[in-house]
C-alpha cells in the first residue's frame, strides 16, 4: 500500500483552506490542481509503497511516540520552491506550534529510520499543501499568481489542537488520491 504519516486538520481549518483555494481558483493564466480540502493534512513522513508485513512494526513504532497534545496556528500562503519561475506547490504555513510539530516529526522520523526507511533528505518544513501548479501559461498569469500569494501572505487560517498522529493509506485515482486511516496514535 502507498502510505504516509500525518496530522489531520480540524474541520474548521479545512473549511478555511477551502476558502483560500477558491481565492486562488479565481486566477486565469495558471493551471492549478487543488488538494481536496476535506483531506488536507500536515505530512510528517511519506513512506511510499509499504508491504503488509511492515504495517504492524510501523504501528508499534507510532504507538511508542511520547508527546502531549499541542496547538498549532496556520497562517499565510506561500510557495515552493523559492524560485518564482518554477513554482510547483502552493501552501498554507504554520506560524505557531512549529517547535512542537518539529519535535513530533523528529520522533516519527527516528522511528521510521529505525525500521529501515531511508532518512529524509530535505529538512522538515511545516506547511499544508493546498495545490500543485501544473502550468503558468503567461507572464500575466505569473503576475496574478504572485499578487494573490502576496495578498494572502498573512491570511489568518486558524488554530487547532494536534492530538493524534495517523498512518494513512493513499489510493491514487483519476479524480485524485483517496486517504484512509490505517492506524491512529492518540497523543496524551
Amino acid at each position: 500500500m502507498r502510505a504516509f504519516i500525518a496530522v489531520d486538520l480540524s474541520e474548521r481549518i479545512r473549511a478555511k483552506v477551502e476558502a483560500i483555494e477558491h481565492r486562488f481558483g479565481e486566477l486565469s493564466g495558471v493551471k492549478l490542481k487543488f488538494v481536496n480540502p476535506k483531506q488536507a493534512h500536515q505530512t510528517l513522513r511519506f513512506l511510499g509503497n509499504v508491504s503488509e508485513e511492515r504495517v504492524e512494526p510501523i504501528k508499534r513504532e507510532l504507538e511508542s511516540i511520547n508527546m502531549e497534545p499541542f496547538n498549532i496556528v496556520l497562517r499565510g500562503a506561500g510557495f515552493f520552491p523559492a524560485s518564482r519561475k518554477r513554482i510547483r506547490v502552493l501552501w498554507v504555513g504554520i506560524s505557531e506550534g512549529v517547535e512542537e510539530l518539529k519535535a513530533l516529526q523528529e520522533q516519527v522520523e527516528t522511528r521510521m529510520v529505525a525500521l529501515g526507511f531511508p532518512a529524509e533528505k530535505q529538512p522538515f518544513s511545516p506547511h499544508v499543501t493546498i495545490c500543485r501548479v501544473k502550468r503558468i501559461e503567461s507572464d500575466a498569469g505569473l503576475k496574478q499568481l504572485m499578487s494573490k500569494i502576496a495578498e494572502l501572505s498573512d491570511v489568518e487560517v486558524g488554530e487547532m489542537e494536534v492530538n493524534a498522529v495517523k498512518l494513512k493509506k493513499s489510493t491514487l485515482t483519476p479524480r485524485g488520491p483517496i486517504y484512509e486511516d490505517v492506524y491512529v496514535k492518540e497523543l496524551f
